[in-house]
């Protein structure tokens, strides 16, 4: 019986053959998303009957859905990084392996982060869309060379986003459970507690998985103790942010603008949208060419892998059979 792989992350293998050459050579099958959109659980659960393998995006994936590909389905290769839409205990209770590609869309969000601060503090959506409109308005922004950024999670993209922000010449303060003295040391950043980080940062931008931890941990109280005329970005998650206390702060006056991927409800439709210091995008952090590429040919890699009892990446690995525990945070 052939392998099947059944893909609910949309799109996949469009840009290129090269992921579907990869499932092919390890011996599968494989079936693209018939939706071309994000998938609703039933969906998926719809598609899992005859599939050893799903190469999932970020659509939510109940341990209900999942079920549908009982007893076949034995992997889940998430397409990306984010895991709070998986039932990764409902995976470990039925022995299906859990694995993703968290370094392939890392740097493609480190450079959205800045074009969102840059473009939101130097206000150029309203001059584009000034100049586009026939009127020639010369608008003045932050300087951010000196000005102080803080990073609320700083692990692989936290990381990236402080070394790239030292080089504009940011001082950098970082909050995350896991110090890395060494590192921080290395590239002169300094670990502080959220309460300082909140205080002392110009601008904040955030870098968390989704846990009920992180559920809304810039709350109106957070976002108010900002300095005054601050900035915050969000590429993570949009449920680490109270939406709206930031759209109440940010027509107040009390913060300078707000630069966001990520949403609570996506599609977005909301009151953000009407601000004019808000630069909004469509949760496309991860969507470089090379980034997406890397993160389709990786899944297919870890899919053809574990399926012919191949070693994978163990930074790919959240978890596998034998497994006591998943090796990376998930509630």
């Amino acid at each position: 019986m052939p392998l099947v792989a059944q893909m609910s992350s949309w799109p996949y293998g469009i840009s290129s053959k090269d992921p579907l050459d990869v499932l092919e050579r390890g011996g599968f099958t494989y079936r693209l998303s018939p939706h071309a959109r994000k998938h609703t659980p039933q969906e998926t659960a719809d598609l899992l009957g005859d599939v050893d393998v799903l190469l999932a995006g970020t659509e939510p994936l109940p341990g209900w859905a999942l079920k549908a590909g009982l007893p076949r389905l034995k992997h889940v290769a998430r397409v990306g990084v984010g895991l709070d839409g998986l039932d990764v205990k409902f995976c470990m209770e039925h022995g299906i392996a859990v694995t993703y590609t968290p370094d392939a869309p890392a740097r493609s969000v480190v450079e959205q982060v800045f074009a969102l601060l840059i473009g939101v503090s130097r206000r150029l959506v309203e001059g584009h869309e000034s100049l586009r409109a026939g009127r020639w308005t010369r608008y003045t922004g932050v300087l951010w060379q000196g000005k102080t950024l803080g990073i609320l999670g700083c692990g692989r993209i936290g990381k990236q986003v402080a070394v790239i922000a030292r080089a504009f010449g940011m001082e950098v303060i970082a909050h995350d459970i896991r110090e890395d003295h060494a590192w921080a040391a290395q590239h002169g950043v300094r670990y502080v507690t959220l309460d300082e980080l909140i205080a002392k940062s110009l601008a904040i931008t955030i870098h968390l998985p989704f846990t009920p931890q992180t559920d809304t941990i810039m709350n109106r109280e957070r976002l108010a103790a900002m300095r005054q005329g601050a900035y915050v970005l969000n590429t993570c998650r949009g449920e680490v942010l109270d939406e709206t206390a930031l759209y109440d702060l940010l027509k107040s006056g009390h913060l300078g603008g707000a630069g966001l991927d990520v949403f609570h409800k996506e599609p977005y439709v909301g009151p953000l949208a009407t601000l004019p210091n808000v630069f909004l995008n469509c949760h496309q952090g991860s969507c470089s060419h090379d980034g997406r590429y890397q993160m389709e040919v990786q899944s297919a890699e870890n899919a053809v892998n574990y399926a012919l009892g191949r070693p994978i990446t163990s930074d790919r690995i959240v978890w596998l059979p034998g497994m006591a525990a998943p090796q990376v945070d998930w509630i």
